[in-house]
């Protein structure tokens, strides 16, 4: 799965999407993603896929379990973890994220 993939899903929710951040502040509910990580490795001298995690951050007023089984919904073929679920005192909003790995294979140049 490409970058661009993951960005489609995300936006088929209606809600605004951003990678990292906003360029300026979103009403709730919206979503966040970024890369969180990852590793490049092979076999024989050659690098031959890459394994990169993906963070998933849905930011919502009141816990919306309609809405992260929508999101959880969208990734039905990767194990997705449940790795955050709080509410954000400060910002006085919900936070659930989610974490996935995605595996791409490396073309030869």
């Amino acid at each position: 799965m490409e970058f661009e993939e993951i960005y489609s899903r995300l936006r088929s929710t209606g809600l605004p999407v951003g990678y990292l951040q906003f360029s300026s502040p979103q009403p709730l509910p919206f979503i966040i993603w970024f890369e969180s990580g990852g590793e490049v490795a092979g076999a024989d001298d050659l690098n031959l896929y890459r394994r990169k995690n993906i963070t998933v951050e849905l930011y919502t007023e009141e816990k919306d379990v309609k809405l992260e089984r929508k999101i959880e919904d969208l990734f039905r073929e990767y194990e997705l973890e449940k790795t955050v679920d709080k509410f954000l005192n400060d910002e006085k909003m919900f936070m659930t994220a989610y974490q996935f790995e995605i595996i791409q294979s490396i073309e030869e140049e």
